[in-house]
C-alpha cells in the first residue's frame, strides 16, 4: 500500500518533468518506480523507453519497450516505439511488421496508421501505402499530412487527376502550407497550365524561402522561352538556400545556352565541389559540351 503511494507520487511528478521537458529528472523519476515497483510498471517502463529514446539512446529505449512487452504482449505503445526506433534505422521490414501488430491490437491507432503508410512509401510498396494512407483518411479526412503525402504517391504515378483533388484537400487545410502550394505548382505544370504554374511556385517560395526545389521547377518553366529570368529565379535560390547542388548545376546548363561558358563553368565547379557524384552526368550532359572543353574544366575534373 505504501509502495503504491509512493509509486503514484513519483509517476505524477515524472509526467510533469516530462511534459516540461526536463527530461533526466523525469528519468530519475521514472527509475524509482521502475525500482518500488521491480520492474513491472509498464507507464514507468513506456516513458523510460520514450525518454532514453529521446536522448539517442536506442538500444536501452528497446530494452525497456521489450520489457513491457514480456509483461503484457498487448501493450500497443511498446510496438508502436519499437517500430518508430526500427524506422528511423531504416529497418522497413521490422518496423512495418511493429506497426501492423500495434494496429492489430487498436485498430484505431492513428499514429501507427500514418508512419506504417511513410514506411510502406520509402520501402517502395507503393500500393500498400496508398491503402494504409486511405485507411488513416477514413480515420481523419481532414489529416493535411495523409493528404499531401497520398497526393504526392499519385503523383509519382502519373494519377494527376487524384493528386490534384488530394493537393486541394491539403491546400484548404493548410492554404499557406509551401510544399502543398509547391505540390499545385508540379500538377499544373502537368496540366500543361503554365501560368497557375508559376504562381503556385511563387507562392510556395513566398512562404518558404529556403525550400530549393521550389526556385528549380520554376525555373525549368523558364529555361528556353527566357533563359535570363531562369537564372535570376536559379540565382535567388542560391541566395537563399545554403549549398544546394543542384541549383548550380542547373545555373550552369541555363549559362551555357546563353553561351557564358566561363560563368557555366564556375557553377560546374561549385556543383562539383559539393556533390562529386554529379561528374558523370557532367561528362554525358550535351548541354555542358562546350564547358567541358574549357582549359579550366579539364584541370579540375582532372582531379576529382
Amino acid at each position: 500500500m505504501k509502495n503504491d503511494i509512493q509509486i503514484n507520487r513519483y509517476l505524477e511528478k515524472a509526467e510533469e518533468a516530462f511534459n516540461e521537458d526536463k527530461l533526466i529528472k523525469a528519468l530519475n523519476l521514472y527509475n524509482k518506480v521502475y525500482e518500488l515497483s521491480n520492474g513491472e510498471n509498464l507507464e514507468a517502463l513506456i516513458n523510460l523507453a520514450l525518454i532514453y529514446d529521446s536522448l539517442e539512446k536506442v538500444e536501452k529505449a528497446k530494452e525497456y519497450y521489450r520489457k513491457a512487452l514480456s509483461i503484457d504482449d498487448y501493450e500497443e505503445r511498446a510496438y508502436y516505439g519499437l517500430a518508430t526506433i526500427y524506422d528511423d534505422e531504416g529497418q522497413y521490414e521490422e518496423a512495418i511488421n511493429l506497426y501492423n501488430k500495434a494496429i492489430y491490437i487498436n485498430p484505431n491507432y492513428y499514429a501507427a496508421y500514418f508512419f506504417l503508410a511513410n514506411a510502406y512509401d520509402v520501402s517502395g510498396k507503393k500500393n500498400l501505402a496508398i491503402e494504409t494512407y486511405k485507411k488513416l483518411l477514413n480515420l481523419n479526412p481532414m489529416d493535411f499530412w495523409a493528404n499531401l503525402n497520398l497526393g504526392s504517391i499519385y503523383e509519382e504515378q502519373n494519377e494527376n487527376n487524384l493528386a490534384y483533388r488530394l493537393f486541394s484537400k491539403a491546400l484548404k487545410i493548410e492554404p499557406n502550407n509551401y510544399l502543398a502550394l509547391f505540390n499545385m505548382g508540379v500538377i499544373y505544370s502537368k496540366f500543361n497550365m503554365i501560368e497557375k504554374a508559376i504562381n503556385f511556385y511563387e507562392a510556395s517560395i513566398e512562404r518558404n524561402s529556403s525550400y530549393s526545389y521550389s526556385y528549380l521547377n520554376l525555373a525549368i518553366i523558364y529555361k528556353y522561352k527566357d533563359t535570363k529570368k531562369g537564372i535570376e529565379i536559379l540565382s535567388a535560390g542560391i541566395n537563399n538556400c545554403s549549398e544546394v547542388h543542384f541549383l548550380y548545376y542547373n545555373r550552369s546548363c541555363f549559362y551555357a545556352l546563353l553561351n557564358e561558358e566561363n560563368k557555366a563553368c564556375e557553377d560546374i565547379i561549385v556543383a562539383l565541389k559539393l556533390y562529386p557524384k554529379f561528374l558523370k552526368y557532367i561528362l554525358e550532359d550535351e548541354e555542358l559540351k562546350k564547358v567541358r572543353e574549357l582549359d579550366s574544366f579539364k584541370k579540375f575534373a582532372m582531379f576529382k
